[in-house]
């Protein structure tokens, strides 16, 4: 969203915000979310309050998490719109990264995909996560076929907010929960396919006429005094007050009833939605309106505007719901509200004090600028922006036609946080001049409560020098109105007061003199760039710019010509005349040559043209640059596959500065044009997999250190490429494989890349071998596998069918081995089954459009078969149902159904085809072991892929699923390397009661497991991060008792300032660390509650709380979670109740500091429905959360039993062991559950008290 532009107040510029260009003392957002004394009944549910955790859903309809431990680090985990894993490459660029899906990387290829829809850092700090928002704004523009159709058929999951013919395109809001089918609409169903699959042919596009889309990206908002510093006394003394000439405002509004503005105002409207009134609640909009045509009213006329006599279109395009709260707006209301003011209003000058990004001037904003300048003659007078650096001028800013504006002070010097030139990208040259930002008084809302004398207040920005010159435009245009917005725009720059200290790339030409540009008859082109100079130069290059000299006075005047440009080169400037006459009321023109032989590589310069009279006094002047690129070199790309024949696909190429995406077309050769610099490579591309010649490979082809000082050619060859796999001690099949790389050039620019098998119709994985380890940061290789016990394997007489897939949790087949016949019924239509005896056989069919997969599946569930085996007809293996786990499906197939590839499908054909075919079968139904492996090579790709641990090389852990009765789970052990989550959520089905074992890679020390189980409907439960040690046996228990609120380093509480955030997870189960949240179940009941001292605060009727204005001295709290099941039929906890008590004060401001609250872990052993022995020993052991107390301050605990449901209890007699308190039941006859009552304190004051109704059960 646009933002005005004051400083200092919260205006950090955001990849995808336009920041309001004003300056105010640092402040923070207001945010309320529960006020001491009230009871918030507007949270419900069960989530995660604090920033712990955050999900951002993409265009694509994938997520991205991102979990912030204790210590401040972050893990970030992707999945698909199911909770499937897939592929995604990473980009880390300073502070923001960028996550970029697999099925969006073509469009982001092509240019058609904003890369600001994947910087997940700027989503979360904009709003964008899941959590304040359901939907993702976007801007789309059209093809010009389709704009001139007009009426276009929106692809599902969005809906239209409002056309934007600036642009030629609309704005969009796409709904988070339809994201997936708004991206199969508009990528037509190609955007699901995997990286490896995009072939560099034809360029991608999207349905509907759309060409290209954006985020509509965040935008924040950037007098007698400053008046005459700019010389509008004496333009009003003449008697020009602008008086007739239309300024448009586009801002946070306007205060309509301030003295200064009565009558000033022509037209209003609002673009804000669900805000149609323009009232300006922030300030800013009322300030920059008095400033260009205040009356000075409130002040006797002190403190009037530039141009008291405008009329005024006020446009809210900007919200904000305070003075000092974050003032933003997305690009389309802008848009929007520039449309209405250059055509519907009329303006001709429209004040614009916002911005967001730097850009190259090519954005949405910046073209609109573009078009409707020349479309209607407005001169748009646009704010820098706040950032101070150079480079950093801000959209719509950046656009070609702007009047951009710097800021300087009462003394013309340059304002700290102006933001400078040169343009991103061209090295153009902005902004044009300056203007008073410093300390300016103007009008006061008084719908704020912003600061200030009355009806005045003082603000400062580039915000603030925005309307100085659009009111000089105004008095400027009075005096000419016959002139065009470029005429105005030349004069006012080239009539500046000049500031020589700063070079034209800081403060333009000089500061705002109104005076001279309304006095003057003497104006020239205001800005000439000679452009950039592309690589490579070549010897004695010349660059012309033509500046043309206009004379408004009756008599001819001669013009002595002088270039000022000190920082330049000597002789990199030359006139083509050093004196010029222009005749009266015409125009003569002068060339100015840059020399590029004088300018050094990779460099840009500065200057101005002073044209003067005889007296040597400066008539006008001229900004004048040139840019020389940087040195580059050609890459030439040429990737084979298996066979040595060319390959496309997808090529990742990523230096220190760089990241972009290149398809290679179908001759499998790429020729880039690059700066010098270090780079890496990397191709992910299909190959012919290990089934033979319809069977489909997945390759990462990487050159991790290509060193462009001179021309390269790289060849990515398939054909010495390794197959990458893993070989355990027992049978089994990949149920997950992927591939990580990683490439850093230093710790602000990382990249990753994670590939592989998450497309079903993978067999193999293959990577290319690099040689030489990097010389110059840091590269890393690994893989990642889940091989499980096969579900069910098939074999004939003759060879065993192994390209199979099959979907554990379908219709079951008997555990064990089994013989059975076998035949061929065609495409599986019924009529093919006319003549055959089906029943308790197997069915063989291929694939095919005519008939589905689930009329093939009731033709043979009709015809009685015991297994149906479909045949792919085309290239891969087959998987036609969805990805989720089958206990997600609302139906289950009504036949077991397995899937073959084309080659192994077409032989079992032909055996049948010659005889009777008996095929052997052994059924899985569920897996009693896996293995979760990880290899990782750092530095370079070894020529040997293949990872073969033995037992003795791994960690083994032995799960049990300990639910009170059996059911279907899901469960999933995640990698965490790099910060990311790679393998993240690849559900795998589990029982609910059962007993499985488990391999785990161990003793890396830059890997760790996330593990997670989750009853679907009912509850999940997730583990803190682990890592393994080789040769160990360890136990992992999910669902048994004892469940109760269980809180880790991402949970818990924590203060800021005067805010105190909780979240308490209410049903953590027995396993170590394990916090258990409820999922889409409607059935439990949930309280958390704030007391200081015996005084409510608030009540929340969720698992988590936020509650700010607290006082900040120490004071004790009381914070109460009460948990109960409600009709949640599962027979323990069946209610829950902790206090702690603390105490809390506001540390250093902006800091945070764990709560130090104590919590509580018991152990008892239990059988698999959650029942105890009647004598079992039971173990209670309290803790802090790091970052909290030391757990050795923890005094003695103490434990009462009730057996009658907490009618009676009975004290038990604890022994301190290790660092817990043991007892032992003493259950007497009769009893069936065991209720607790612990509680703990520790020598700091803090303490805690739980009770838990029938825990667990009793045998």
């Amino acid at each position: 969203m646009p933002t005005p532009f004051p400083r200092r107040s919260k205006l950090t510029a955001l990849a995808s915000a336009l920041a309001i260009l004003t300056v105010s003392p640092p402040a923070f957002a207001a945010t309320v979310d529960a006020t001491p004394g009230a009871t918030s009944t507007s949270h419900a549910g069960t989530g995660s309050g604090p920033s712990a955790l955050r999900t951002v859903t993409l265009i694509t309809g994938d997520t991205v998490t991102v979990t912030t431990a204790a210590d401040g680090t972050e893990s970030k985990g992707v999945t698909g719109p199911d909770g499937e894993a897939i592929g995604f490459k990473i980009h880390q660029v300073g502070k923001s990264t960028y996550v970029y899906p697999d099925s969006a990387l073509p469009y982001v290829s092509a240019g058609r995909l904003d890369k600001e829809l994947f910087n997940v850092t700027e989503l979360l700090a904009d709003g964008y996560d899941d959590a304040h928002t359901d939907h993702l704004p976007l801007l789309v523009s059209y093809t010009d076929s389709a704009a001139r159709a007009r009426a276009q058929a929106l692809p599902a999951g969005v809906a239209k907010v409002r056309t934007l013919s600036s642009i030629q395109g609309a704005a969009l809001t796409e709904s988070h929960g339809h994201a997936a089918d708004f991206w199969s609409g508009l990528t037509g169903g190609a955007g699901a396919q995997s990286a490896a699959r995009v072939t560099g042919g034809a360029q991608p596009s999207f349905t509907g006429g759309i060409a290209k889309v954006w985020l509509d990206g965040k935008v924040k908002a950037t007098l007698a005094d400053t008046t005459a510093q700019i010389g509008a006394p004496e333009v009003w003394a003449a008697g020009n007050t602008g008086q007739g000439v239309d300024v448009a405002v586009l801002d946070t509004g306007v205060d309509a009833s301030h003295p200064d503005l009565a009558d000033r105002i022509a037209g209003s409207a609002s673009f804000v939605p669900n805000d149609p009134d323009v009232n300006d609640y922030q300030g800013h909009g009322t300030h920059v309106a008095s400033t260009i045509a205040g009356t000075g009213a409130a002040s006797d006329g002190k403190e009037k505007g530039v141009a008291p006599g405008a009329r005024l279109h006020i446009g809210k395009v900007l919200f904000s719901v305070c003075a000092g709260c974050d003032t933003v707006g997305q690009q389309s209301w802008i848009l929007a509200g520039m449309e209405w003011a250059a055509r519907d209003q009329r303006a001709k000058i429209i004040s614009m004090s916002l911005g967001g990004q730097p850009t190259d001037g090519t954005d949405p904003m910046s073209q609109a600028v573009n078009q409707l300048s020349a479309e209607t003659g407005a001169l748009f007078v646009i704010a820098a922006g706040n950032s101070g650096a150079p480079g950093t001028v801000a959209s719509p800013g950046a656009a070609d036609a702007a009047l951009t504006v710097g800021a300087v002070d009462a003394s013309d010097q340059l304002a700290d946080f102006s933001s400078q030139g040169p343009r991103v990208g061209d090295s153009g040259l902005k902004p044009e001049l300056t203007a008073p930002g410093v300390d300016v008084l103007a009008a006061r809302s008084h719908y704020t409560a912003n600061p200030g004398e009355g009806p005045y207040t003082t603000m400062s920005g580039t915000s603030m020098a925005t309307p100085h010159v659009a009111g000089a435009a105004a008095l400027l245009a009075a005096a000419h109105p016959d002139w065009t917005g470029q005429q105005l725009k030349d004069a006012l720059i080239s009539s500046t007061k000049a500031t020589p200290q700063y070079t034209p790339y800081a403060a333009g030409s000089g500061r705002l003199d109104v005076a001279a540009a309304v006095r003057d008859t003497m104006f020239a082109t205001g800005s000439a760039y000679a452009g950039l100079d592309p690589w490579p130069h070549q010897p004695g290059e010349k660059r012309d710019k033509e500046v043309t000299y206009t004379n408004t006075a009756d008599a001819p005047v001669t013009l002595n010509l002088a270039i000022n440009a000190p920082d330049a080169p000597a002789g990199l400037f030359t006139l083509s005349a050093t004196q010029v006459t222009v005749p009266a009321h015409g125009t003569s023109k002068v060339t100015y040559t840059a020399n590029m032989d004088k300018a050094p590589l990779d460099s840009h310069f500065s200057g101005m043209i002073n044209a003067s009279d005889a007296d040597g006094k400066i008539l006008a002047h001229t900004l004048i640059g040139v840019g020389k690129e940087a040195e580059r070199y050609n890459l030439s790309i040429t990737a084979k596959d298996r066979s040595g024949e060319p390959l496309s696909g997808l090529l990742w190429v990523a230096g220190k500065n760089f990241s972009h995406f290149y398809g290679i077309d179908e001759s499998g050769t790429l020729n880039l044009r690059l700066p010098v610099d270090t780079y890496a490579a990397f191709l992910e591309a299909d190959v012919q997999g290990t089934h033979g010649p319809h069977s489909l490979g997945v390759a990462l082809l990487s050159a991790p250190e290509i060193v462009l000082d001179r021309d390269r050619a790289v060849t990515l060859d398939a054909s010495a490429a390794r197959q990458v796999r893993a070989v355990v001690p027992k049978e089994t099949t990949d149920s997950h494989a992927h591939m990580d790389v990683y490439r850093s050039f230093d710790s602000a620019h990382r990249v990753m890349s994670t590939a592989g098998t998450f497309m079903p119709g993978y067999d193999s994985m293959w990577a290319l071998p690099t040689g030489n380890k990097v010389t110059k940061g840091d590269f890393s290789f690994g893989a990642r596998w889940r091989k499980e016990e096969p579900a069910l394997t098939v074999a004939s007489d003759k060879r065993s069918f192994d390209d199979l897939r099959f979907q554990r949790g379908s219709k079951p087949l008997p555990d064990g081995r089994m013989t059975l016949d076998t035949i061929f019924a065609g495409q599986g239509a019924p009529a093919d089954y006319a003549g055959l005896k089906a029943h308790g056989k197997i069915v063989v069919v291929r694939r095919n459009d005519t008939v589905v997969l689930e009329q093939q599946e009731a033709a043979a569930a009709q015809a009685g078969a015991r297994l149906l085996l479909v045949v792919n007809d085309g290239v891969g293996r087959l998987a036609p149902w969805p990805r989720q786990p089958i206990i997600s499906l609302p139906f289950l197939p009504p036949v077991s159904v397995a899937t073959l590839t084309q080659d192994e499908g077409e032989e079992l054909i032909t055996q049948i085809q010659h005889g009777k075919t008996p095929l052997t079968l052994v059924s899985s139904r569920v897996t009693d072991y896996l293995y979760d492996l990880v290899r990782h090579y750092v530095g370079a790709i070894p020529d040997d892929l293949t990872y073969q641990p033995t037992e003795e090389d791994l960690a083994r852990v032995d799960v049990s699923f300990r639910n009170y009765r059996p059911n279907r789970a899901t469960e999933y052990r995640s990698d965490i390397w790099q910060g990311f989550i790679t393998g993240a959520s690849f559900l795998n089905e589990a029982p609910a009661q059962g007993e499985r074992t488990d391999w785990v890679s161990a003793d890396n020390t830059d890997i760790q497991w996330k593990e997670r189980a989750q009853l679907p409907g009912e509850v999940q439960e997730t583990a803190s991060a682990v890592r393994y040690k080789a040769g160990t046996t360890s136990d992992l228990h999910w669902f048994g008792p004892i469940h109760r609120p269980r809180l880790d380093n991402q949970t818990g509480g924590n203060r800021t300032d005067d805010k105190i955030d909780a979240a308490i997870p209410g049903w953590g189960d027995s396993g170590v660390d394990h916090v258990g949240i409820t999922v889409s179940n409607p059935l439990v009941r949930n309280t958390v509650t704030l007391y200081q001292g015996d005084t409510l605060l608030s009540t929340w009727p969720a698992d988590y709380m936020a509650v700010s204005g607290l006082s900040p001295q120490r004071l004790p709290y009381r914070l109460v979670s009460e948990n109960s099941r409600g009709d949640w039929k599962n027979p323990y906890s069946t209610s829950t109740r902790t206090e702690w008590g603390f105490t809390s004060a506001a540390g250093d401001p902006g800091t945070s500091a764990v709560l130090p609250l104590i919590q509580l872990d018991y152990k008892v052993d239990t059988d698999t429905a959650g029942k105890a022995s009647r004598n079992a020993d039971l173990v209670v052991t309290p803790s802090h959360l790091a970052g909290g107390p030391s757990s050795n301050a923890i005094g003695d605990v103490t434990l009462d039993v009730s057996y009658d449901d907490g009618a009676t209890w009975q004290q038990a007699a604890l022994n301190h062991i290790g660092d817990g308190w043991e007892t032992m039941l003493h259950a007497p006859a009769g009893a069936t559950y065991v209720t607790l009552r612990a509680s703990a304190h520790d020598n700091q004051g803090n303490s805690v008290t739980q009770s838990i109704t029938r825990a667990f059960g009793l045998m």
